[in-house]
């Protein structure tokens, strides 16, 4: 959730095109200035596991910097019959709770106490149980691989979807190294630590949800819940992503279409102009003072889906975009290229005793047989950890 966009939109982004004499010509409203910063409440009480919420504070639309997280604060959940289950911070504005089995039969609310000593709550919500994800499928429609997915509510009682996406792909740098600096030893040895196949893993930040309220049954068949380039890396190798699936209110629906439209639908003179949040969290001393977020009480379903470049059957030369399609090698000599003077000799390094570069192998003289020095690269296209983890997933 960003803040910044949502107290206070981007006004700029929606441009009034006036048509006189055959000319077009933008209009670009004042930006507001706002010299407070409220509380951002993110995350969700989660009925059958660990509820995680992120606090954050807003900032000027203006500002450039990342908005400051709220550090210090006291949190809990509060059911009717005044039961509580506390939550722990883990740093960076970040508070989770142990893993819960919530009873259906009650309403839940948050309640936060800031570092300053500021009390602020949730409104009273029912916990909605969600049913399961029937299928998780995808299909390949030219260039796009869509998530196609299936649920179906027999009590129809949700009616109100939300999903999330957790994605992992395998991958590798652009080089595969056998050398590496021993900087205790000052010296080049064969390669120990894998640096060629990692695991990226990232969270979507979009908002995917879909309603049947207006179906005579609570069910999706085949709904298309994400759409994603077939050219992406995630495909290279293999592919993994974790679909969250919530059902909610009608209300935290609603707070989250217009989240979705302030956040992902501005920009062209046929979107929708932005307006101001309004969650159903308050300061309790103050409840003129705005407060960002909703906070909803929910069961959660998931499922994991793999797809494996060989099964994409892409044709023979697809070219993928990655992070590595402007990499180059380099060679340092261990002989002076114009006086032919030896200057180096294994195990010893210049270039590769810097961080910002890393060995690949020893390049040998084709011809002759002869150690000519030391292939290499930059660290970034040759250390695959420098955009994920050389750690294999648990569920991989």
């Amino acid at each position: 959730m960003h803040a910044r966009s949502i107290l206070f939109p981007r006004l700029a982004a929606a441009l009034a095109l006036l048509a006189l004499a055959g000319c077009v010509e933008p209009y670009m409203p004042a930006v507001v200035d706002a010299p407070a910063s409220y509380l951002v409440v993110d995350g969700f009480i989660n009925g059958n596991g660990r509820t995680r919420v992120k606090l954050s504070r807003t900032t000027n639309v203006n500002a450039t910097a990342t908005p400051p997280t709220e550090k210090g604060a006291k949190l809990f959940i509060l059911d009717n019959t005044g039961v509580r289950y506390a939550l722990t911070e883990l740093g960076n504005g970040s508070y989770q709770s142990d893993s819960l089995a919530l009873s259906p039969t009650r309403q839940y609310q948050l309640h936060i106490t800031s570092a300053r000593n500021i009390s602020y709550e949730s409104a009273l919500v029912p916990l909605k149980i969600t049913p399961p994800i029937d299928q998780l499928k995808w299909r390949l429609n030219a260039n796009q691989v869509q998530l196609l997915l299936s649920t179906h509510d027999a009590t129809q009682a949700s009616r109100y979807y939300r999903w999330g996406f957790v994605e992992t792909w395998e991958f590798n740098s652009a080089y595969q190294s056998y050398l590496e600096y021993d900087r205790l030893r000052r010296a080049m040895k064969p390669r120990t630590t894998p640096i060629y196949t990692c695991w990226h893993t990232e969270r979507r930040n979009a908002i995917k949800q879909l309603s049947t309220a207006q179906l005579s049954q609570d069910a999706l068949f085949d709904a298309n819940v994400l759409d994603l380039s077939a050219n992406s890396e995630r495909f290279k190798i293999r592919y993994s992503v974790l679909v969250s699936q919530y059902a909610q209110t009608p209300e935290e629906f609603a707070y989250y279409e217009l989240l979705r439209k302030n956040t992902e639908a501005v920009g062209g003179v046929n979107d929708p102009l932005p307006s101001q949040l309004t969650g159903n969290v308050r300061r309790v001393d103050n409840a003129t003072e705005p407060v960002l977020g909703f906070i909803g009480a929910h069961t959660v379903q998931s499922t994991r889906l793999f797809i494996n470049n060989a099964d994409l059957r892409l044709p023979t030369g697809w070219q993928f975009s990655t992070y590595y399609q402007n990499c180059s090698q380099g060679v340092e000599l261990f002989f002076d290229p114009i006086t032919r003077a030896k200057t180096l000799s294994y195990p010893h390094t210049r270039t590769y005793s810097a961080p910002e570069n890393t060995p690949i192998d020893i390049e040998m003289d084709p011809v002759h047989g002869d150690t000519l020095g030391y292939s290499g690269s930059t660290t970034a296209c040759v250390d695959c950890r420098t955009n994920g983890s050389n750690a294999k997933p648990s569920f991989w």
